[in-house]
């Protein structure tokens, strides 16, 4: 029969892929002296990460572990699992690993010291793909703060210079006084143009003859009087 001793894991995956980063791995070791140690993983790296940032302490992608160990005992395909905290469990023998309440553990390597080479390749190609990830959101990140500065920079500092037209109020309103002054110019001129007419009619007045024996007015070029008949000057 094939010894049960070795290294066993439980991966809770999330479903969006990046397991070291996203998923919980619990982790049992079965050692050939009949001693076990179970470390279960109670949140994912990301999610221990955020929090971090929630609280206002430093970033932190340790995965938060809870170890506890004791002694194990099998029997066909039955094996007890006794705490030395004084708990016991019990669990099932598996073609693939142990079953364990509705966790399933797979054997992933026969040894108890040196970790699962597959693990390790996984774990380099998802902290490999996270990396190139967080390069790509940090370089965006800081393309938008740099953007968002240059607009705070733009607003506050315009470089438009005042308007050659622009002026004071009071210059403003000295040129409104100067431009309403020089309207009326042509208004004055217009109300001129009569005066030649009135000349007019003073020379006509200047070239009435008047007789000199009724006072009768006559036209320029009469001879006599319309009225009495005497001989104009």
């Amino acid at each position: 029969m094939q010894s049960i001793s070795g290294q066993y894991e439980c991966s809770h995956r999330s479903g969006i892929g990046l397991d070291y980063f996203t998923s919980r791995l619990d982790k049992l070791t079965l050692l050939a002296n009949g001693r076990f140690t179970l470390s279960v993983q109670e949140r994912s790296r990301i999610t221990r990460a955020a929090q971090s940032v929630m609280s206002g302490q430093q970033i932190s992608t340790n995965a938060p572990e809870t170890r506890r160990e004791g002694t194990y005992t099998y029997q066909g395909n039955i094996i007890s699992f006794h705490f030395d905290d004084g708990e016991q469990e019990q669990g099932q023998l598996i073609p693939d690993g142990i079953q364990i309440g509705k966790n399933s553990f797979e054997k992933v390597s026969n040894s108890t010291l040196l970790p699962p080479t597959n693990r390790l390749k996984m774990d380099m190609e998802d902290i490999a793909k996270g990396l190139k990830i967080a390069g790509a959101i940090g370089g965006a990140a800081i393309k938008a703060a740099k953007t968002i500065q240059d607009t705070f920079q733009t607003t506050q500092n315009p470089q438009s210079g005042p308007s050659p037209l622009a002026g004071t109020p009071q210059q403003q309103q000295g040129q409104g006084y100067q431009a309403s002054g020089a309207s009326p110019q042509p208004r004055a001129a217009q109300s001129v143009q009569p005066a030649p007419v009135q000349n007019a009619t003073s020379n006509e007045d200047a070239e009435t003859l008047y007789c000199d024996q009724c006072g009768a007015p006559a036209r320029p070029g009469k001879r006599f009087c319309n009225r009495c008949g005497a001989r104009l000057p």
